[in-house]
């Protein structure tokens, strides 16, 4: 692949090696919910009654799943 002039730099293919840092602030809500923000976006997560929550939004580990996908 040759990078192409308007390809962002994230995608060029000839930097081998990146660092990245990611600054991840969270809070507690209400018994298993939690609210996280990255940059400008905010998430919260919450567990199933069988693991002490209330099931109103999406569970944790259901974010993992939809970083590997994404």
């Amino acid at each position: 692949m040759t990078p192409q002039p308007d390809d962002p730099e994230g995608l060029d293919p000839r930097i081998a090696h990146r660092d990245v840092s990611v600054e991840v602030q969270g809070i507690h809500l209400d018994r298993m919910t939690h609210q996280a923000t990255v940059g400008q976006f905010t998430v919260t997560s919450d567990e199933p009654p069988s693991l002490g929550g209330d099931d109103e939004h999406p569970y944790p580990l259901d974010y993992f799943g939809v970083g590997v996908v994404t």
